[in-house]
Order: C-alpha cells, then sequence, then structure tokens
C-alpha cells in the first residue's frame, strides 16, 4: 500500500493503522490459542471424571463381593443365590473395566504412568481375582471358605490398584489443567504487554496529534491561523498535521486576501449607498420642479463634485429646448473661474473635436429634444472612473427626464389653455351667439315695423319675442357661467356625485335623487371626471325642469368590455321624439361631451315610463 499526500511518500510500515493493527493481530491469534488449547484440553478431559467414577464404582463392587462371600461362609445367604450374585458381579466388573471411559482414557492417552496402573489392575483382575470368582460359582461348600479366604487376600491388593489408577488418572487431568493454566498465564500477559504497547503508541501517535489538531482547529474556527502543530512523523497523523499546517498558512494568506476584498467592496458599497443617496436627493430636487430657479441644479452639481471629485464641473442648460443659447450654471458656492470664460465659447457639444484631454460633455437630451449639456474637465493627467462615468450618466439622465418632462408639461397646460379656449368658444358660438344673433334678427324686425308703422299687435308681439329671446340667452349664459366655474372639490368621483345628488334633492321636497355607485375599481382622468360630472348634472336638471319627475335615479355600473355606465332614470311625463327646442342647447353640449368621451349618449323614454339618459364610454384607462 503506497500513500502520497503532500509531495510525501508514506511506506507500508510507517503506517499507524498497520502498528496498531500487528498488536490487535497478535493479541486476536493469542486470545485464539487460548480458547483451542482450552478446547483441546477439554475434549482430552472430557471422560476423565466418569472414569474416576467408574473407578471408585469398581473399588466398591470389590468390596461388595468380599460382604457377599464373608455372608457365604457365615451362611447367611443361599450357596445358589451366591453362585448367580457372583457371576453378575464377575460380568458387571468386566464391562467396567475393558468397556468404559476408563479403557477409552487409557489407551487414548500417552501417560505411561497411567497405562501402567491400567495394566496393573487388568492383570491383577484375570490373574487373581476373575478366576477365583469363576472358581467360587462352581464350588462346594467346604471350597467356599478356602476360595473366599484366598479373594480377601487380594482385596487390598486389587484396591490399592484401583486407587493408583484413580491417582494416575487424576494426575494427567491436573497435568493438563495446569499446562492449560501456564499457557493462559502467558497469554494475558503477552495481551497485556500488547495492550501497553498499543495504548502508548495511540497515545503518542494519535491521541496528542489529535488533541492538538482539535486545538488547532479550534484557533482557526475563531479566525487565528498562527497556531501551528508540533507533531512530524512519517504517518497518517504527521501527513495531516503538516498538511494542516500549510492549509492554515494557505487560509492565513487567503484570509488576508478576503479581509482585504471586503475592505475594497465595503468602500465601494459605501460609495454606492453615497451614490444611490445623491440619486434619490438629485431625483426628489428635480421631482419640485426645474422652472425658475437654478439653485437645485447648482446644488445637484455641487453634491456630484463632492462625491466624484471631479475639479471642474458645469452645466449649460437651454433656455428653451433644441435652440443654441444656454444658460450657464455653476456648483452652490462657486464662482467663475478662470476655466469657465463664457457658455457658448467655452462648453463644447459632446464629441467635438475641439474638446482638449481631460474635458468631456455629456448632452442633456431624449429622443426628441435637447436641453444643454453637462461639462466636467478632470484635467490632463486625469481619467474618468468606470463608476464616475455611470454616475454622470445617470445624473444626466435625470435632468434629461426632468427637463423633458418641464418643457412637455408647457406644452401640455398650452394645449389645455387652447382646448378650454375652443371649447369656451364653441359654446358662447353655439348659444349666446346664436341668441344674439337671433334678437338682432327681431331688432331688425321691430325696426322695419315701426318704419312701416304696423299696428301695434305686431310690434308688441316682437316685443315679446325679443324678451324671450333675451331672457333665454340671460338663462344660458349663466348656464355656460355655471358650467365654466364647475370644479371637482370632492376627492373622488363617487363623492363628487353624491354631493350632486344631494344638492339637487334637497332643493325639492317633492322630487327624490336618488344615487346607486356599482363602478368598483374604474379609475377616470381629471377631464374624465368633469366631463362626466357635467352630462350628469343637465341630465338631472332636464329631469327637474321639464319632467315633472318624483323620483330621479343615477346608476353607475360596468358594462361590458371595462365599458363605464351611467344611466340618469325619471318616472316623469317623458320626452318629445324631437326634444332639440329653439334657444336649449343642453342636449347638444351633452352629445358634444359624450364625443369628447369617445362614447355614446343615448336618450330614450324608460320602460317604466319617464326618461332615461344613458352614457357609455370607455376608459382611458383601459383603452
Amino acid at each position: 500500500m503506497a500513500m502520497m499526500l503532500t509531495g510525501r511518500k508514506l511506506r507500508f510500515s510507517q503506517s499507524i493503522a498497520i502498528q496498531v493493527l500487528i498488536p490487535m493481530l497478535v493479541i486476536g491469534l493469542l486470545a485464539l490459542s487460548s480458547m483451542l488449547v482450552s478446547l483441546l484440553v477439554t475434549l482430552n478431559t472430557q471422560h476423565d471424571a466418569e472414569a474416576i467414577n467408574i473407578a471408585g464404582s469398581m473399588r466398591m463392587q470389590t468390596y461388595r463381593i468380599a460382604v457377599h462371600l464373608q455372608q457365604a461362609v457365615a451362611g447367611e445367604a443361599d450357596p445358589k443365590e451366591l453362585i448367580d450374585t457372583l457371576a453378575e458381579e464377575h460380568r458387571t466388573f468386566s464391562e467396567k473395566l475393558y468397556q468404559s471411559s476408563i479403557a477409552r482414557v487409557a489407551g487414548e492417552r500417552s501417560d505411561v504412568s497411567l497405562k501402567r496402573a491400567y495394566q496393573q489392575v487388568v492383570t491383577n483382575w484375570e490373574q487373581h481375582m476373575a478366576p477365583l470368582l469363576l472358581s467360587l460359582s462352581s464350588a462346594e461348600q467346604g471350597r467356599l471358605a478356602s476360595a473366599s479366604r484366598e479373594y480377601l487376600g487380594h482385596v487390598e491388593e486389587h484396591v490399592g490398584d484401583i486407587d493408583r489408577l484413580v491417582l494416575s488418572i487424576q494426575q494427567n487431568t491436573e497435568e493438563k489443567i495446569e499446562l492449560l493454566g501456564i499457557y493462559e498465564g502467558l497469554s494475558i500477559f503477552l495481551s497485556f504487554l500488547a495492550l501497553v504497547f498499543i495504548v502508548m503508541r495511540t497515545d503518542q501517535n494519535l491521541v496528542r496529534p489529535l488533541q492538538d489538531l482539535v486545538r488547532a482547529a479550534e484557533h482557526t474556527s475563531v479566525g487565528d491561523f498562527s497556531y501551528r502543530t508540533y507533531y512530524e512523523a512519517v504517518n497518517e497523523i504527521g501527513l495531516l498535521c503538516s498538511t494542516f499546517n500549510d492549509m492554515s498558512a494557505n487560509l492565513a494568506r487567503h484570509y488576508r486576501k478576503l479581509e482585504d476584498m471586503v475592505d475594497e467592496k465595503t468602500a465601494q458599497l459605501q460609495r454606492s449607498n453615497q451614490m444611490l443617496d445623491f440619486l434619490y436627493n438629485t431625483a426628489q430636487r428635480l421631482s419640485e420642479g426645474v422652472g425658475g430657479s437654478h439653485q437645485p441644479f447648482g446644488d445637484i452639481l455641487a453634491d456630484l463634485k463632492a462625491l466624484t471629485g471631479i475639479p471642474c464641473i458645469s452645466l449649460c442648460l437651454a433656455n428653451e429646448a433644441n435652440t443654441d443659447k444656454y444658460d450657464l450654471i455653476l456648483p452652490a458656492g462657486e464662482e467663475r473661474d478662470c476655466l469657465i470664460r463664457d457658455c457658448k465659447n467655452c462648453f463644447m457639444q459632446p464629441d467635438s473635436d475641439h474638446q482638449t484631454q481631460g474635458e468631456s460633455s455629456f448632452a442633456i437630451e431624449d429622443s426628441s429634444d435637447n436641453f444643454g449639456f453637462l461639462y466636467i474637465n478632470t484635467g490632463p493627467n486625469l481619467v474618468l472612473e468606470p463608476w464616475q462615468q455611470r454616475l454622470i450618466e445617470a445624473v444626466v439622465e435625470h435632468l434629461a427626464a426632468a427637463m423633458a418632462l418641464h418643457y412637455r408639461d408647457g406644452l401640455s397646460r398650452r394645449v389645455m389653455l387652447f382646448e378650454e379656449r375652443s371649447i369656451i368658444a364653441r359654446e358662447l358660438h353655439d348659444s349666446l351667439a346664436q341668441s344674439l344673433s337671433y334678437m338682432k334678427m327681431q331688432v331688425a324686425r321691430l325696426v322695419r315695423l315701426f318704419d312701416r308703422e304696423a299696428p301695434e299687435e305686431q310690434l308688441r308681439e316682437g316685443l315679446e319675442d325679443l324678451q324671450q329671446g333675451l331672457n333665454a340667452a340671460y338663462r344660458h349664459l349663466r348656464e355656460l357661467l355655471t358650467t365654466f366655474r364647475l370644479k371637482l372639490d370632492a376627492p373622488s368621483l363617487y363623492q363628487a356625485l353624491k354631493a350632486t345628488v344631494d344638492e339637487f334633492d334637497r332643493q325639492s321636497e317633492q322630487t327624490e335623487v336618488k344615487l346607486e355607485f356599482h363602478l368598483g375599481h374604474c379609475p377616470l382622468t381629471p377631464n374624465e371626471d368633469i366631463h362626466v360630472l357635467q352630462i350628469i348634472r343637465e341630465a338631472i336638471t332636464n329631469a327637474f325642469k321639464h319632467a315633472g319627475a318624483s323620483c330621479i335615479e343615477l346608476r353607475c355600473e360596468r358594462g361590458a368590455d371595462n365599458h363605464a355606465v351611467f344611466r340618469v332614470l325619471d318616472d316623469g311625463v317623458g320626452i318629445a321624439t324631437d326634444p332639440v327646442k329653439e334657444h336649449h342647447y343642453g342636449l347638444s353640449t351633452m352629445r358634444e361631451r359624450a364625443e369628447l368621451l369617445q362614447g355614446t349618449l343615448d336618450i330614450h323614454p324608460g320602460e317604466a315610463g319617464g326618461t332615461e339618459v344613458v352614457l357609455s364610454f370607455m376608459p382611458e384607462v383601459f383603452s
């Protein structure tokens, strides 16, 4: 096994795992051999206890035979029963001697003394004890006494041989157990030495170095990369400690680089925050208005100069869009210096070939209009940094947007003024001018009647027509004044309509005016609000004056395709087929306003009687 780390080679024998594994293998082998020896001893001594017990029973059987013979000599036992008993005892003893565990123990063991003791018991049994028992089983009464005395004379010797056999078996077993104990003790001693070696090597090469690595990791975790591990060896932990030291050194270098980068990024973020704050203040100042005073521009230039550090910043704004006449604007608190002589001669248009090194111009323009330019001079040895370039471009865009908005707002006000004057002129032409023209014709008619000395009835009729025309013209003039002075004091169309309904509802106790507003979220422009309010006021006024209605209902709702629908219903006398009357221009004005809304105005009889006026148009927000 070869290991490579940080350019260093680690040999197989130098591995901590191998150094720990070898003693562990020794301990394992000792444990296995100890168990194997224990197993062998157990197997070898398996029948020893049984053999000792059987030997004891053989000794007891020898004494029992002697007891039977003594009883027979004393005449206390039946000779025939004695013969059967002795035959059974002979058979039993022979089985124990030749066929039991004693014969297996003596035959399988290599102990000479054990074999000799067993052979002595066998010889004594075969030469002395067994023949006597066989002879006693067929002897007469007289022969029984002498045979019994002869048997009893060999009993002690026979029992002694059996005792020596038991002692030999016991000694053989004890020798094996003693050998097992010695081996176990040696294994324990060797295992203890191996464990001590493992503990010492582990403490020296693993525990202490790991503790040192933990301390190094703790220092590293709190940002201290100066701590170094002490352990040096050609093994895994040594390589790990060396690598950790190299890693700490690299981390220290990277950490210093990151700190420098963080400081740089922090400075950039602070500058970005200052830029955002400056752009916000710039947008706020420009939103307050760019017409009239140049003070907001001076403050913006002063802040821009302080933020960018550019020594010379100036602004040239055109008096009107797309002209060459500029107003020179300097940063607030700065006087005209030597670099700025004349706005027209000093400031060149953007991308001019006459610009010198360090000078730059940024056009303040939108898609179609030019409002001037921003001039900067960084000096011959300085160039604009990217963030300065972006900031200046953003300021120029804000200035261009504000100037364009101011310029278009002026144009829009002019257009609105022209439209309003056109509306007033049309209203005067369609109403008051026609009434005056009619009265002029009546006056001319009266003059001709006076010249012809016409009857008084004709003169009186002409005067009455003239008076009616004058009253109609006066009444229409008041309506026009009311129309031109109408404004939306209420913050929303609903509140304006409710105020109108309440106003008409208070004018008469006989007529009830109700409002049902279900328009929902349908925002209208101020122009749309004015036209809707005028049409509804005119419709309610007509219902009051001409319908004789007891109930007038105004319904506001959403129609198909996001159309706004306004209905004025009354229960009056209804409306004629051709409702246009001479010297009355209310209905025509309502239709003109509906056309301005690009909608439709429908006036027809209601389903339940009366009249229904329906205004429907698409709000500008949905178109």
